[in-house]
């Protein structure tokens, strides 16, 4: 293998680490936060955790969400 394709490979791993999913979160009174990553789903509290985009850890009712969808 040259020198270019081992190049471009090592470039195209690096993007892809270093790219992150976001979620935007609707709850039913119409507020909205956007996550850096996937929101954690708690089944003994019933709840979902996230960190916003503020870096404050979110903590919500299942109840509470109308909406998570990635952005």
């Amino acid at each position: 293998m040259s020198a270019l394709p081992k190049l471009l490979a090592a470039c195209l791993l690096a993007l892809a680490a270093c790219t992150t999913t976001s979620y935007k979160i609707t709850t039913t009174n119409g507020q909205i936060y956007f996550a850096q990553d996937n929101p954690v789903y708690d089944v003994s509290s019933d709840t979902y955790v996230f960190v916003d985009e503020n870096g404050e850890q979110v903590t919500l009712g299942k109840c509470e969400i109308k909406l998570i969808k990635e952005q």
